[in-house]
């Protein structure tokens, strides 16, 4: 199977130019900059190095990762946000899931002893509530819905309802996959 990396950026400079390089080229068939409208030199640094660049046309999170989706020819998509906060060497573990069978793949900061070292008390509490009505609501059973760092088949994905065009497209994805019954899965990952 093809995979797909969706890395949305807005004035990431500084992080991209740490974080790109360890995506090993072997873990993914193309990497695609979603790019937000950097002025930093984000674009720049990226067309420089080879990357596919894709200026999105729409503002948002959400509209980014749908325009990606759209233009990405990969049997999976793994969104990555390249800020620094995920670590890149997690992607095969991910994209393993999903070739074992799984439609859905999450990169929890809160499962099986995972930690995310940039929560503070508020973002922790908030995770952990929104997580709980999510499981409530559609009856799933996620340690983490806040998180960017996923993977999925394009061909499930295509099967949900996205609308969502800003960061409430991160909540919105676990819901989605959960209400069609699809096969999900977590996995711990250190943020």
């Amino acid at each position: 199977m093809k995979v797909s990396l969706l890395a949305p950026t807005l004035n990431e400079i500084e992080a991209v130019k740490v974080v790109l390089p360890n995506i090993r080229r072997e873990w993914v068939d193309e990497i695609i900059i979603i790019d937000g409208g950097s002025t930093d030199g984000t674009v720049e640094y990226c067309r420089q190095n080879k990357y596919t660049v894709h200026a999105q046309k729409g503002r948002g999170y959400g509209q980014g990762m749908k325009e990606g989706s759209d233009i990405a020819s990969g049997d999976i998509i793994v969104e990555f946000p390249p800020d620094g906060n995920s670590p890149p060497e997690k992607i095969p573990d991910l994209v393993n899931k999903i070739a074992e069978g799984y439609d859905f793949v999450v990169a929890s900061r809160y499962k099986d002893g995972a930690k995310s070292y940039d929560d503070d008390f508020l973002t922790a509490i908030g995770n952990r509530i929104f997580t709980f009505l999510v499981n409530l609501f559609f009856r799933s059973d996620y340690s983490d819905v806040l998180i960017g760092f996923r993977a999925y088949r394009k061909n499930s994905f295509d099967k949900l309802n996205m609308n969502t065009l800003g960061l409430e497209w991160s909540i919105q994805m676990p819901i989605q996959f959960a209400k069609k019954g699809l096969k999900i899965i977590e996995i711990p990952v250190d943020e």
